[in-house]
Order: structure tokens, then C-alpha cells, then sequence
């Protein structure tokens, strides 16, 4: 699959840098949240993609602490199972909806997510967070070789 799209979220594989970018365009009910981030997952795993952009910049509305709630204890927890390795996450905003998200008691410091299979950051530009995935992509490289390689 390289393309999903719905009125609300359209997903797109990008071959190079392999990489999976999810675009939310409006705000969302739960029932589409919960439907689009598994039509993300169930993308990313048939393309045995663990690096992801996920643009928030064109959606509206702010942040429902009980979807917040469900990210952090149903979906994101399903990442390690479904993909078999850490999953890398780059969370594109606009500047208001990072200043938002960093205002928002009910979300919780990116240092939450420290020793986790999953990694999460914030961007303002796409450039910024195409580049973080990519270094990612590197650790990840070297990491695997250090383990797969003769003692």
C-alpha cells in the first residue's frame, strides 16, 4: 500500500527515505482517531516501516485528554508487538500547537517516553523532523551491526 486516504487523515509511503507519513487534516472524533493511527499501523507494518511522520499542522482544535490517555496506554504500547523493533515518531506541528501541546498538563514531557521500544518528538518544520528521523535510522543501523557482530 502506498496510499490511504480519508476525509480526515491520508497516509502516503515514501519509498525514499522509507519512511511513513501520516497527514491529519481536521480534527477528529475518537472513533477516527482510533481508526486512523491503526490504518497507520497496519501501513506500517505491511511496509516493515518503523520510522513515521506524522503531521498534526492543517488539523484544528486541540488536544482531548482522553485521546491522549488512549495513545499513551493502548497505542502506543501495541508498537514493539506489531513492528518487532523500536518505532521512531516525528510529530509534526504548527508553532501554536507545539506551544499547545507544551502548555497541556494533561500530555505528558517527551521524557516520558525514555526507555521506551517507541521514540517521540516534536517539530516545527518537516525538514527538522525528516532529519531527526534519518539520524534515527543511522543509530538504529549502528546499534543492530554492534549486536550482530562477532565477539
Amino acid at each position: 500500500m502506498n496510499h490511504f486516504s480519508s476525509p480526515y487523515l491520508t497516509i502516503d509511503y515514501l519509498a525514499e527515505p522509507r519512511i511513513l507519513v501520516g497527514r491529519w487534516w481536521r480534527s477528529v472524533m475518537p472513533f477516527e482517531l482510533h481508526r486512523g493511527y491503526a490504518a497507520l499501523l497496519n501501513a506500517a507494518v505491511s511496509r516493515r516501516c518503523r520510522f513515521w511522520l506524522v503531521d498534526l499542522s492543517t488539523r484544528a482544535g486541540g488536544v482531548d485528554a482522553a485521546d491522549v490517555q488512549w495513545m499513551l496506554s493502548d497505542f502506543f504500547p501495541q508498537l514493539p508487538a506489531r513492528l518487532k523493533r523500536p518505532a521512531y515518531l516525528a510529530y509534526l506541528m504548527a508553532p501554536h500547537q507545539l506551544a499547545g501541546v507544551l502548555a497541556n498538563p494533561g500530555i505528558p514531557a517527551l521524557t516520558y517516553f525514555d526507555g521506551r521500544p517507541y521514540r517521540i518528538e516534536r517539530f516545527t518544520t518537516q525538514a527538522d523532523a525528516l532529519e531527526w528521523l534519518q539520524h534515527c535510522r543511522q543509530q538504529d543501523a549502528r546499534a543492530r551491526r554492534r549486536k550482530t557482530a562477532p565477539q
